[in-house]
């Protein structure tokens, strides 16, 4: 019962928050889909008004030079013309203004296609007008001008209406200050003759007051009409007063432009766009650099290389090495997947514990530590830490396999005395070497050499005989001549003797080793009495796809520098 219960549990647990989450992705996605096409929407509406807005300014200039033309033209012809043109103007000004509705510009932004269809229509109609409004209020000035003789003579009218009006009420004002003066005391007395007669011509000073003011405003408008009528500037389309019809189109599209800054997209758009072209750029040279890196090498140093002279362990030690013992009947396979080894009295075997299969009880076994204390970093570095030290009294059997790994064999190389070898440390699991006798093991630079750099094996670790080597290697170890030439792959190198020259060759096909299948440079030995050994499937360094197999490959770099 209690597992049944807490099996319900978990089910709709499990579910719940299944539930909860497609809630919390959906109400994301419906917020993201929302916000999406606000951006959208105000993004094309600001686009339309920017495209209705230059429309009309160039609708606009092409009408004020029209109009400036066309009215500049009129002042030479007769003041019927003039009339004609006015008329058909203010014609068209009722026209288009009677087509005004409720401005676009003003009201909350429409969907766009309602706003693309009728923005043009709009900016192009209050430029219309603005341009007609001008033209006519110039056509009147000029018609004036037309009748500037008429203006002139009621120009003169009004000012000597003025002039009367003006001596009436100076007349008036002189008339109460000599009735104040004769009686200073009667005149300020409600009821005596001299108040009525003052109250009377404050009356009429007032009326004079007013008939003076009307008169000389009516003069000062005619005298304006008159000097500008007689001076007409030639016509020009005031350009400020024609961008203002256009200011609802901008208010509209600082609206919109509110709106957009408003929206997270459009905040994240500029900043994204503007790396965007640098990315870009990243992307490319992340992907053409190491194109450009291979094809130099391949086609430049790889060729330079194959063309220096070959490395030669055995002149640069000064020694003839003695020639190593091949495998009878031609064979080239030196390996199985387990090997029995006899151990000599005064014999010593050094192995990896997880090699060491079986062995003789009455044998001595120890822990040796390092598997040479002069070269601390290459045992910890090829795994050769912690070894099985074996002696025996008698001779002893003793069987060595690759228990943990069912795809890596075990050889035996024997090294003779006078032999020598050079060998990558990784590929061994153990030796047999006289007892108290101390390993031959020797390291060799080559920082001058091209091929050492190329292949990064500026290091080479030399054993010398006599010496028993116990090799391992994926798939089988084989042991062939050098003679007139052979090339292997690096990576399945394991050594070869120091009577062999040792050089770089470039791979065949250049699209195998740009896509990473094949390394840039094979191993190549010569020698008619050299030999060299290889693993037949090599993994060093093969894992692609792993995590962390960059560092793997970073590591095994630095290790083979050091010939590890």
């Amino acid at each position: 019962m209690r597992q049944l219960l807490t099996a319900l549990l978990r089910f709709l647990l499990r579910h719940a928050l299944q539930f909860a989450l497609f809630i919390v992705i959906l109400l994301a996605g419906r917020l993201l889909l929302a916000e999406w096409r606000a951006y959208s929407a105000a993004s094309e509406a600001v686009t339309a008004l920017r495209l209705a807005a230059s429309g009309a300014d160039h609708h606009g200039a092409g009408l004020a030079d029209a109009a400036t033309s066309r009215v500049n033209a009129l002042q030479t012809i007769s003041q019927t013309a003039i009339t004609a043109r006015l008329a058909q103007v203010q014609a068209q000004l009722r026209q288009l203004r009677a087509q005004q509705q409720p401005s676009l510009f003003t009201l909350p932004l429409p969907d766009t296609s309602t706003l693309a269809m009728h923005a043009r229509e709009e900016a192009t109609r209050r430029v219309e007008i603005e341009v007609l409004a001008q033209e006519e209020h110039y056509l009147t000035a000029l018609q004036a001008a037309l009748n500037g003789e008429d203006a002139r003579h009621t120009l003169a009218r009004l000012h000597a209406e003025h002039v009367d009006a003006y001596a009436a009420l100076q007349n008036n004002v002189r008339q109460r200050r000599e009735l104040e003066a004769q009686h200073p005391v009667a005149a300020r007395l409600p009821g005596s003759d001299a108040h009525a007669q003052l109250s009377q011509l404050e009356a009429q000073g007032q009326r004079l007051r007013d008939i003076n003011l009307q008169v000389y405003k009516a003069w000062t408008a005619q005298r304006a009409r008159t000097n500008d009528a007689a001076r007409p500037a030639p016509f020009a389309i005031d350009d400020s007063a024609l961008a203002g019809a256009l200011a609802p189109v901008q208010a509209a599209i600082t609206a919109g432009e509110a709106q957009l800054a408003s929206n997270w997209i459009a905040r994240w758009r500029g900043p994204v766009m503007d790396v965007v072209p640098t990315a870009a750029l990243l992307v490319l040279s992340a992907i053409l650099l190491p194109l450009a890196i291979k094809a130099f090498f391949y086609f430049v140093l790889a060729p330079l290389a194959s063309r220096l002279k070959p490395l030669s362990i055995g002149h640069a030690l000064n020694v003839t090495a003695t020639t190593l013992p091949l495998p009878p009947d031609g064979q080239s396979r030196i390996s199985a997947v387990s090997q029995a080894l006899q151990l000599g009295p005064g014999q010593q075997m050094l192995i990896h514990p997880a090699y060491l299969q079986s062995s003789p009880v009455s044998s001595t076994k120890r822990t040796q530590w390092l598997l040479d204390w002069r070269f601390p970093f290459t045992s910890l570095a090829a795994g050769m830490v912690a070894l099985t030290r074996l002696h025996s009294d008698a001779p002893a059997s003793v069987t060595i396999s690759a228990s943990d790994d069912p795809l890596l064999e075990i050889a035996i190389v024997h090294l003779p005395a006078g032999s020598a070898l050079v060998f990558q440390p990784r590929g061994l699991v153990g030796l047999i070497c006289d007892s108290g006798q101390q390993l031959a093991i020797s390291s060799h630079w080559r920082l001058g050499s091209l091929h050492a750099w190329l292949t990064l094996q500026l290091r080479f670790i030399v054993f010398r005989g006599p010496v028993t080597l116990i090799v391992r290697g994926c798939r089988g170890v084989r042991m062939e001549r050098a003679g007139q030439g052979r090339s292997i792959s690096q990576s399945a190198t394991l050594g070869f003797s120091t009577d062999v020259l040792y050089s770089t060759l470039r791979s065949e096909t250049f699209i195998p080793y740009l896509r990473g299948q094949q390394a840039l440079l094979n191993d190549r030995f010569d020698g008619d009495n050299g030999v060299y050994l290889y693993e037949e499937t090599p993994r060093h360094g093969k894992q692609p796809g792993k995590v962390g197999s960059w560092f793997e490959g970073f590591t095994d770099a630095l290790l083979k520098v050091f010939g590890i």
